[in-house]
């Protein structure tokens, strides 16, 4: 469930012949990569992958396309916040995907393991099977080299069908209905070159405004107000989208307020009328209710007037967030605000109706943003509506066919129950369930692998016949779930099965074969393996060379250091280095180092991660600390790796198996729910098993507080040193109650590279005392304060003991207990202080204390 490796895609110098309109491209040094020195041919292709090789002859496109939220679905910060940093779902195949053409038009993409910072590349969306993109240098070439199917909305259903707009562009009279096209009001024509030195024509932009364009939302309502009898009545059309208004996202919103006043300025109403697709609760047989304005409808939002004279206020908000005050600078907008006077009515008996308000208790009162709108539903509480979910209790085909159809179905707790039933139907199930692994909706595939897990032993043999289907993603999901499956008798056909991928003329079943093979430990295809450190296709080279350092195949360390520098992509490289290093090989190493520094957050986080998996070292890195603190972290990991770089200082990173893995993954998503399943204990009771998939769960935003203050603590349980980094890290939470149990586990780790990290924390936590500033519900001051000063003693810092001294005289018990615990068990002396003793006694054993 990790998240890719993330390593930026390498700066492009660009040389443009406009003659001929020939690119030359030069690839500079970056901070994650030595420059390149293989020959030009050797890299040719993967220039032309990314659209930085489109950029000499079309500029102006390439320009727009940068700046879209295409050309910025890794890179955005909204989008990282509402995907966990791509951490804990699959929305990372639609933000860096491979091109759609090579996947199938309308299905999910699947996800490339390079060119992320890119997102969504020119080729994603106009690449071509069957093209020689090896011998590609544009011009003339352009006119056959790309898809001529990149206009039709099943292409941009390829990845838009997950939010619903392409079903309700479907029924839209301003959609399909009026042969209006994803094309028509997101790529409009404008008139320029089509490239460099051609004559201006009709072409389509590449900007792609939507919901954070102004003046696209302003084409896609028409509003009213007026006082009709003793009601005003506000009226909101849907007059120009060709789908819902507002789509996709979650957490926009649409909203109607009105304020009727009386004639002396007094609020006497107030009235709210919310139009999106709410969130969804995880738990219950509860579907929340759609209120957006579907294509061509009115929605009318009516207000008694109860009084004679007055005036009324009405406004139309857009809000990229939802809930979020009205004029939030950054993440609301007004779109319309008028005043209606009204007099000598005759006031209404009616009483005013208002969507009741959503009161968000965020942790701690941290800002919304920070806390995650995508996931409000776990501490804001709107009102949503139910529905009688009928869960067939036959075993026929129209009683599986419906199960299946459950898992789609926006109910959670409707999605277990499927599960549950199919898996006690079993063999009848197996068919459809092996069918549903090749559907377009991430939900129904990952919850039919998980139902053929279940019923376990008799599945296997359709398992490894989907191996040979001729599905690609029926394929390519039976290969991800087969090394979670226990396999017994059946391993050798499987494993033969699965062999057949490795020479499959489609690299995604090469580079999934690679993957399982390593991941199954399967020795006898390390030779084909090692010959597809040859392969043309980055994420195939990257598969191989991980299944070998999975296989603990040294042979294969020279191909692995030849393919280094036939990679362009720093992703590719940072992932080869890490192969060559679990095989002993220090070849990589510079690399892992210098990409620390990396521009970009989640890249430095997986450059780091790597480096840590094979030398068990991190002398107080984190990839989110101040650049001027990194580069001293840095500096020391340097200085350490000069002094000390060789493979003996190489290790094999401490993973579990896949289906240990798996499980504990699966008890991190349900730990902190409603319900107590003992998730806590049985992931303590797995140990350092659990621990890989802990610290991903610490990745969840801030809003689950309680998630990862229970992580914390499992951690602080298990004190396996392999938490140490991301504990550190989770002392910069904004959440003080997740802090806090952080700093406790750091105190059990007892890891002396952690100090620094936990002498910021306590510079904090006096900093916040001082300017009271530390919520109530996270506990006494002084408890804050002794649990930081005793990790550092523990840490090795003694001079941590002056700051717990003056604890021992504090009001609360448990400090003072815990403040004495801490000297007696560092100087082995309480020198006769009893924290139960009455106040005098106790100021007379701090005074020797402080001697």
């Amino acid at each position: 469930m990790a998240r890719p490796r993330l390593i930026g895609a390498t700066a492009i110098a660009i040389a443009v012949t406009v003659s001929s309109c020939v690119i030359s491209l030069t690839t500079p040094g970056d901070t994650a990569a030595e420059s390149v020195q293989a020959p030009r041919d050797d890299l040719h292709e993967q220039r032309v992958m990314q659209s930085a090789f489109c950029a000499g002859c079309h500029p102006a496109i390439y320009a727009e396309h940068s700046q879209n939220t295409h050309g910025r679905a890794f890179t955005d910060e909204e989008v990282r916040l509402a995907t966990g940093r791509f951490d804990h779902s699959d929305c990372i195949r639609c933000h860096t995907p491979r091109p759609v053409f090579e996947t199938g038009i309308g299905m999910n993409p699947m996800r490339r393991h390079h060119g992320l910072e890119e997102g969504n590349t020119c080729m994603t969306c106009h690449w071509t099977p069957d093209y020689d993109y090896g011998s590609f240098h544009g011009g003339a070439q352009c006119k056959d080299a790309f898809d001529p199917r990149v206009g039709q909305v099943d292409a941009c259903a390829s990845c838009h069908r997950n939010h619903g707009t392409p079903y309700q562009w479907e029924l839209a009279p301003t959609g399909k209905q009026s042969d209006r096209s994803c094309m028509t009001c997101h790529m409009p024509l404008v008139t320029r070159p089509v490239a460099v030195g051609q004559p201006p024509t009709k072409v389509r932009s590449h900007e792609f405004p939507g919901c954070r364009s102004e003046t696209q939302l302003r084409r896609a309502y028409r509003y009213g107000a007026r006082i009709d009898g003793n009601e005003v009545v506000v009226t909101v059309k849907n007059k120009g989208a060709g789908h819902n208004f507002p789509t996709e996202l979650k957490q926009r919103s649409v909203e109607s307020l009105i304020v009727v006043r009386d004639r002396l300025g007094e609020e006497v109403a107030r009235s709210r009328m919310v139009f999106r697709d709410p969130y969804k609760r995880p738990y219950g047989l509860t579907l929340p209710v759609n209120t957006q304005i579907p294509a061509g409808e009115t929605r009318e939002h009516r207000v008694p007037l109860t009084v004679a004279d007055g005036t009324v206020d009405t406004e139309l908000h857009f809000k990229l967030y939802y809930p979020i005050e009205d004029h939030h600078p950054d993440l609301a907008r007004r779109l319309e605000a008028r005043r209606l006077v009204f007099s000598d009515i005759t006031p209404s008996e009616e009483q005013v109706i208002e969507e009741p308000a959503v009161q968000v208790v965020v942790p701690e009162s941290i800002p919304v943003e920070i806390a995650s709108p995508a996931n409000l539903v776990d501490y804001a509480r709107p009102p949503i509506g139910t529905v009688e979910l009928d869960i067939p209790e036959g075993d026929g085909p129209d009683d599986i066919r419906r199960l299946i159809e459950l898992f789609q179905f926006p109910v959670p707790e409707g999605s277990r129950l499927a599960r549950e039933r199919l898996a006690a139907i079993g063999g009848p199930a197996i068919p459809a369930l092996v069918e549903a692994m090749g559907s377009w909706d991430n939900k129904t595939w990952k919850q039919a692998m998980k139902v053929l897990g279940m019923i376990g032993a008799p599945a296997r043999p359709a398992v490894i016949d989907a191996l040979r289907s001729d599905q690609l993603y029926v394929r390519l999901h039976a290969r991800e779930l087969i090394p979670e499956m226990s396999w017994g008798d059946d391993r050798a056909s499987m494993l033969a099965a699965m062999r057949e991928g490795l020479s499959s003329t489609h690299p995604l079943d090469r580079s999934g074969a690679a993957i399982a093979l390593g991941l199954l430990h399967d020795r006898s295809a390390a030779d084909t393996l090692r010959s597809l450190l040859g392969d043309s296709d980055p994420d195939v080279v990257r598969a191989a060379a991980l299944a070998l350092g999975q296989l603990g195949d040294v042979a294969a360390v020279e191909g692995i250091e030849r393919a280094i520098p036939r990679m362009l992509y720093d992703e590719i490289r940072r992932d080869l280095a890490e192969a060559a290093a679990m095989l002993g090989s220090t070849t990589g190493i510079p690399i892992l180092l210098d990409g620390l520094d990396h521009r970009d957050d989640l890249i430095r986080e997986d450059f780091f991660e790597s480096l840590f998996a094979v030398t068990g070292v991190h002398l107080g890195y984190d990839p989110m600390m101040p650049r001027d603190e990194r580069l001293e972290a840095i500096s020391r990991l340097k200085g350490w790796w000069a002094a000390d770089g060789n493979p003996d200082a190489l290790r094999r990173p401490p993973r579990p198996d896949p289906q240990t893995h798996a499980r504990a993954w699966h008890l991190v998503q349900n730990l902190g729910g409603q319900r107590d399943g003992g998730e806590k204990d049985a992931l303590v009771a797995m140990g350092d098993d659990a621990v890989p998939a802990l610290v991903i769960g610490l990745k969840y935003p801030a809003g689950f507080d309680t998630k990862r203050a229970l992580i914390c603590e499992c951690l602080g349980i298990i004190a396996s040193p392999e938490a140490a980094p991301a504990l550190s890290a989770a002392l910069r939470d904004p959440v003080l109650a997740v802090t806090a149990w952080a700093c406790w586990a750091l105190e059990r780790i007892r890891d002396p590279a952690t100090s620094d990290a936990v002498r910021r924390y306590q510079d904090r936590l006096l900093s916040l005392a001082s300017a009271g500033r530390i919520p109530a519900q996270v506990g006494p001051v002084d408890r804050l304060l002794m649990q930081a000063a005793r990790t550092q003693l523990f840490l090795g810092e003694r001079s941590a003991s002056q700051d717990l001294i003056p604890l021992l005289l504090s009001d609360d018990e448990y400090t003072r207990r815990m403040t004495i615990d801490a000297l007696q068990t560092e100087f082995g002396e309480t020198k006769g202080y009893d924290p139960d003793g009455d106040e005098d006694e106790r100021r007379r054993a701090a005074a020797r204390w402080s001697q």
